[in-house]
Parts: structure tokens; C-alpha cells; sequence
């Protein structure tokens, strides 16, 4: 039975330690060290000698962004040879011909080995015819003509709300020809126009949903097509990666033309990471959320970029986005919401929830409270949010695991003899996720014994039938949200936050609650089972054969109600005061 509180080591990454490992290894800038599979397929869609049976198309699963765009171009053109190759159009009275091109002045010469667009649309993509009015036939290139011979990177969404560029462009390059048409089925080309040789790569960026839709269209060539995904996070078990990471970070630092960054600044990233992603053992690789981290700690100080650049950007933008959590923790502070973090209480208990506004830029972490009665019924737990239509269905599935919890414990030969009511008091949105199930049970359980519960002590986890204790999302928000009424209310040395054990690895608090933690002035407990964290909430054990127990307690409240035993219920009544 696990009842002792974590470290504060534990709750935090060794920033020392960090620091010491990058300080010792010189770090190489490469974008592509950490995206393996990235890399493998390119070298698949670009090798160093190409035949003519190789992939033309390569679809990558990757965030729609400019800067992955770039970075991806940056990569891809220090990867194949430049070609300077490409067409000339030539126009004279009625005749248009077609030559290869003798320089790069020329109408139709190729001018880079890598183009990207992020939206694109006919004429962007394949040009365009124009006469004026009075004067000569123009041609005018596009993306395709600028770029044959090389690789076009294209976003996968535009193309999909425009099928028709989508089959054409397709067309032109399995077929390896480019055919001028008409933009408009009632206005033909004024002249005929030779076909060019087009030899190009695509590469097709776009999110799952972009990839389901084209699965979806096109199965076959979905199916024939290189695949692959951009890792948006990488582990660090190895002090390897960690120090692979950092040079990554330097790439996308030098892309930029951001300030340098001295080793200090890497172990405070490492924190933010860590927190982003929400795992101790994986850092993020999104260039977008590295470049924002670095451009924000250059506000700070556009000479360097260090450990206290980084902190005070931190800082700076928790404080312009927290107006919002500020606005709800006075609401407790003035106890609009009631919220006690000091006394002990039966059938109540202080639940912790993550709170997403549409459009606010972060989740949000506070306390709720659960309470619970008991009367006299058929052995339902009626859950008062479902019934009002309060409550999503991974909260509903929630409350019916309680349910079965609770009559597998108790309930033998006959039904049970009482129903609960369980309410998340001052709740008037919909709840819905399953981290409040432990908390739930909890909750039940106490008021059923008649227990009281700590309520210096805040629980978030989920359970399954057998009392097993499952992870939970948003840890570290809902462990900070109650260490905030906590501190405010005054810190008594005894709260704290249980937490499933399988959540350990997901810590990464806030200075203020480590050194909280590090001072014992607040506790987390990792639980593996429901009678792990009912001995910390409530003093006594769940279910010991050698002392009196809450599963005791409990069995003899059903035994006396179901047999209007008054010994049995003098008994519970005195465990109860």
C-alpha cells in the first residue's frame, strides 16, 4: 500500500543535470537527426540517382505550417542537385514552339529545386494564358514550370477543396507532361501550344483528417504513394536524444537567425517541454512551438538567449494570458464557489478538473467539489449531471464503472439497500472525462462508512471495475489549480493531490509548488488502487481483516439495514462519530 509522498525530485526535471550533459557535447544544428522516418522517405522521393521507376509522389502527415514548409524546402534543396535546366517558349505571329532552355532568363527555365505553397490555386499552379486586348500572346509560368526537375511541396488541404487542380496536377505528373488548357470551356486557347516535359516530385502535406479524405477519393493512388509522418515528439531516455534535441533546437534557432543560445536556456526549454507534452520523457518537436519559445525569450534580451531569458518570457506570457484564471480562483477566493481545503468532512470531497475556453490559449486547472448522499433505495448511484443532461458520455461510462465497483464489493445474495446522489456542486456546464471517477468513488465510499474525508487533500485519476487506478490528462494544471486556493487559504503542511501512479511521469509543476513540495508545506501521493488513496483521504484501511476497516463499516450498515439489526447498528453508528 503505497501512502508515502513523492519527492520533489520527482516532481520536476534535474535541471542540473541537464545543463551538465549539454555543456559537455558540442552540439551539431541538424533538422532531420530526429525525424528518422522523415528523413528515410525523403532520401526514397530524392536519391542520388533517379530512375524512372521511382516514387513521384510522397504524402506527410505534418502540422499545416509555413515554418515546417521552410525548414522542409531548406533541407530538401542542400539534398538534391540545383537544376537550371527547364523550357523556352517562343511566340512568333501565329506559331508558339517549344526548346529547351538556353539560360535562366529564359520564359520557362526551372529557377529553384524546391518551391513550397501553402495555398495554391489554378494559375499560381500552372500559369496562364494572356492576350490584352491589342497586344501579343504572353505566357506566363507557374509553380510547376518554375520547379521541374525538383520537388513541390503543396499543401494537402488546398488541394482537396480544389479536386480539379488536384486531378490535373496528378495527371501532369505520372504522365511527365505538362498540356496547356483553357481556364474557361467556353473560351478555347486563341493558339495551339506545345506540351512540355514536366519531371517532378510532390510532396502532399496535410493532417489525419486531410489524409482519411484522400484515402477516402483516391485508394489506389493513396495506397501506391510514399508515406510518412512528422514526430512531434521524441523520447529521452538516452542522454543522446537529449543532446540530439538541443542541436535540433539550434537548427531551428539559426533558420531563424535567432540569438545564440547559451546552455543554461536548454534545461529551462527542457521544463516547458516536458510540460507540453506532458511526459518527463519526451520533448517536443514541433518547429512552431520551439520557434515561439525561442522568439519570446529574444523580446527579453536580442543579444543571448539563457535560463533567465527563457524564465522571464515564461513568465511574462503566463501573466498576459491568465487574466481569465485569475477571474475564476477570486470567484473561490470570495467563495462564490466553496471550496474548503482545511476540515474534514463526510460524503464531500475536492475533485479536480481541467477547464478548456474556447479560445482561451491554455487548459485550466481548479478544484471542484463532489458530494455525495446516501437514502434508502435499490443500489443506484444517481448521477444528478447525467440526468440533467450535464454529462458526456466518458462521463456517464465513469459513473456506471463506480456503480459496478460498489455492487461487486458489497452487494452478495441480495440488492443493495440504499441508492447515492452524486453532484459536482456549482457545476453548470458539461462535465464529461472519467478523471473524476476515483474522486467519485471516493466519495460514495466515505459517505457510506459515514468516514469523513480530508479535505486538505484533492484527488484526480480514474478507476476501472476492480479498483485499479488509470492516468489522467491535464496533471500538472490540476495539481497547480489547487496548490493556487491552497496557498491563498494558507498552507497547512498536510494538503496535497493524489494522483494515479501511472501519472508520475507526467509532472512537471511550477517552481512555487516544488519549492512547496521541497519545504513538505504540499504533498503529491501516486496511487495504484482506490484503497491506496482511501487510507490517505480518510485515516483508516479499505479493506484490513486485523482492524476495523471501511469495507467493515460498510457491510455492517447494509447488514443491519437489510435486517433491522440494532446491535449491528449501534455498531456502525459508533464507528461513525
Amino acid at each position: 500500500m503505497t501512502t508515502s509522498s513523492l519527492p520533489w525530485q520527482a516532481v520536476t526535471p534535474d535541471v542540473e543535470k541537464i545543463t551538465q550533459i549539454l555543456q559537455e557535447h558540442h552540439l551539431e544544428a541538424d533538422f532531420l537527426t530526429l525525424q528518422p522516418r522523415l528523413k528515410s522517405t525523403l532520401s526514397l522521393l530524392c536519391p542520388e540517382i533517379r530512375q524512372s521507376y521511382h516514387p513521384r509522389f510522397m504524402l506527410l502527415k505534418a502540422p499545416d505550417s509555413p515554418l515546417i514548409y521552410s525548414l522542409l524546402q531548406h533541407n530538401i534543396r542542400k539534398q538534391i542537385p540545383a537544376n537550371y535546366g527547364g523550357y523556352a517558349y517562343y511566340i512568333s505571329d501565329n506559331q508558339i514552339s517549344l526548346t529547351s532552355a538556353k539560360n535562366q532568363q529564359d520564359n520557362f527555365a526551372t529557377s529553384d529545386n524546391c518551391l513550397f505553397s501553402t495555398y495554391v490555386d489554378s494559375e499560381a499552379l500552372f500559369g496562364c494564358v494572356r492576350q490584352p486586348e491589342g497586344q501579343r500572346l504572353k505566357l506566363q509560368p507557374g509553380l510547376v514550370h518554375k520547379v521541374n526537375g525538383g520537388v513541390l511541396i503543396l499543401s494537402l488541404r488546398s488541394l482537396l477543396e480544389q479536386l480539379d487542380l488536384w486531378h490535373k496536377l496528378k495527371q501532369m505528373v505520372i504522365w511527365q507532361e505538362f498540356t496547356w488548357l483553357s481556364t474557361d470551356d467556353t473560351n478555347p486557347l486563341p493558339f495551339m501550344i506545345p506540351s512540355m516535359p514536366l519531371d517532378l516530385r510532390v510532396i502532399l502535406v496535410g493532417d489525419r483528417l486531410s489524409m482519411a479524405e484522400l484515402q477516402d477519393l483516391e485508394p489506389e493512388f493513396y495506397d501506391s504513394a510514399l508515406y510518412t509522418e512528422f514526430e512531434n515528439d521524441v523520447n529521452i531516455y538516452a542522454d543522446d536524444n537529449l543532446i540530439k534535441w538541443a542541436g535540433y533546437v539550434k537548427s531551428v534557432a539559426q533558420f531563424q537567425k535567432l540569438p545564440e543560445i547559451d546552455a543554461s536556456a536548454y534545461a529551462e526549454l527542457v521544463k516547458i517541454g516536458i510540460k507540453h507534452t506532458e511526459d518527463q520523457h519526451y520533448l517536443p518537436l514541433i518547429p512552431d512551438w520551439i520557434n515561439t519559445q525561442l522568439v519570446n525569450a529574444a523580446q527579453v534580451d536580442n543579444r543571448r538567449i539563457n535560463s533567465e531569458t527563457i524564465k522571464t518570457a515564461t513568465k511574462r506570457k503566463n501573466w498576459q494570458e491568465d487574466s481569465l484564471i485569475v477571474r475564476l480562483r477570486e470567484a473561490i477566493l470570495n467563495k462564490q464557489i466553496l471550496i474548503n481545503t482545511h476540515d474534514q468532512i463526510i460524503g464531500q470531497i475536492n475533485g479536480l478538473s481541467v477547464i478548456e475556453y474556447p479560445g482561451h490559449p491554455k487548459a485550466i486547472g481548479e478544484p471542484t467539489r463532489l458530494s455525495c448522499l446516501i437514502h434508502n433505495g435499490d443500489g443506484e448511484i444517481n448521477d444528478i449531471e447525467r440526468k440533467n443532461d450535464l454529462a458526456g458520455n466518458i462521463h456517464s461510462k465513469g459513473m456506471m464503472i463506480m456503480q459496478s465497483f460498489i455492487t461487486s464489493e458489497f452487494a452478495l445474495s441480495h440488492p443493495l439497500p440504499f441508492s447515492a446522489s452524486l453532484v459536482f456542486e456549482q457545476s453548470y456546464n458539461e462535465v464529461d472525462g472519467d478523471s473524476a471517477s476515483l474522486a467519485g468513488l471516493s466519495v460514495i465510499i466515505s459517505a457510506l462508512s459515514g468516514q469523513p474525508i480530508n479535505q486538505q487533500i484533492a484527488v484526480t485519476g480514474s478507476v476501472d471495475q476492480f479498483g485499479h487506478v488509470q492516468a489522467i490528462g491535464g496533471v500538472n494544471q490540476k495539481i497547480e489549480g489547487f496548490f493556487a486556493i491552497c496557498q491563498h487559504q494558507g498552507l497547512t503542511g498536510q494538503q496535497g493531490v493524489i494522483i494515479p501512479a501511472s501519472n508520475q511521469n507526467h509532472l512537471c509543476l511550477n517552481d512555487e509548488v516544488v519549492m512547496a513540495i521541497k519545504n513538505n508545506q504540499f504533498h503529491i501521493w501516486a496511487v495504484e488502487n482506490v484503497a491506496d488513496a482511501l487510507l490517505l483521504l480518510t485515516g483508516i484501511p479499505y479493506n484490513d481483516n486485523s482492524v476495523i476497516s471501511l469495507h467493515k463499516i460498510i457491510k455492517a450498515r447494509i447488514q443491519a439495514i437489510i435486517n433491522g439489526d440494532k446491535r449491528s447498528a449501534r455498531w456502525f453508528n459508533k464507528w461513525r462519530k
